[in-house]
């Protein structure tokens, strides 16, 4: 497994590298499998103390991506918090990739677009102001068609709240996002 450290507005140890890579391999032995992990540690200024520190952990595991992020006061309770929520999400993963045989030929085309997706980094813009915030960054990258069962399984392992994809059926550009109730909501085009 690669493991690639970055920091923004802080500087880590050795001991805290330390810790992060014995976290790293704890989750490895428990997902053989991590070609790639990538850790960012940010100091963000925030009004809670306790949220100061945030570390974001993106794993690529044979092009699938899992990620969590999670703040804390202090570098090692950030990472501690992180490596559960990652150990959560592998098990998730384990439990319907590896158990469904179908999920696993279908997957094959998804891991290539998450492997793309992770190797292109996002592109900086100039801060372009907007009218609630400033624009700046943009993400950009290839979409393989996906059912909406698959885009929701992708989601639930990003941890993000929705997901933009090329839908495989209607072979539009779809959005599902996780409703307030626990449920699912999807956005389409209309023809017109």
């Amino acid at each position: 497994m690669e493991l690639k450290i970055q920091t923004r507005n802080l500087e880590i140890n050795d001991r805290v590298r330390q810790h992060i890579a014995e976290k790293l391999n704890q989750i490895n032995r428990h997902l053989p499998g991590i070609t790639e992990a990538v850790v960012e540690v940010a100091a963000e200024p925030t009004r809670k103390q306790q949220d100061r520190i945030v570390v974001q952990v993106t794993l690529d595991v044979t092009g699938s991506i899992l990620r969590g992020e999670q703040r804390a006061s202090n570098t090692t309770a950030a990472i501690n918090a992180v490596a559960e929520v990652l150990n959560r999400r592998i098990e998730r993963y384990k439990s319907r990739a590896y158990r469904n045989e179908r999920a696993r030929q279908e997957g094959v085309a998804l891991r290539t677009q998450q492997a793309e997706e992770a190797a292109q980094p996002p592109s900086s813009v100039e801060a372009e102001p907007l009218s609630d915030g400033t624009l700046v960054r943009i993400k950009q990258f290839d979409m393989e068609p996906l059912t909406v069962k698959e885009a929701a399984f992708q989601m639930q392992l990003l941890g993000h709240s929705f997901f933009m994809f090329l839908n495989s059926e209607s072979r539009q550009y779809n959005v599902i996002y996780q409703r307030d109730d626990g449920n699912y909501g999807l956005i389409q085009p209309t023809a017109g």
